[in-house]
């Protein structure tokens, strides 16, 4: 039961939260031109919470790809 739900969080965190072009760029890249083009003040809480959230849905689809190889 355990091993679904984290498989579900996994997966719901790469469908809301990973870039499409996650395969081709580092994440760091990304989530900062995302925040870049998103955030009007970038050292603000709100921003901060944002990029965090993209590294986290980027990096678990990434993960997820390794492991489907």
């Amino acid at each position: 039961m355990r091993r679904k739900l984290v498989l579900l969080g996994a997966l719901l965190a790469l469908t809301l939260g990973q870039p499409s072009p996650a395969l081709a760029r580092s994440c760091e890249d990304i989530c900062g031109d995302k925040a870049a083009a998103n955030c009007q003040n970038i050292d603000s809480f709100r921003c901060a919470a944002y990029i965090m959230g993209c590294l986290a849905g980027c990096s678990v689809g990434q993960l997820y790809i390794l492991l489907k190889e």
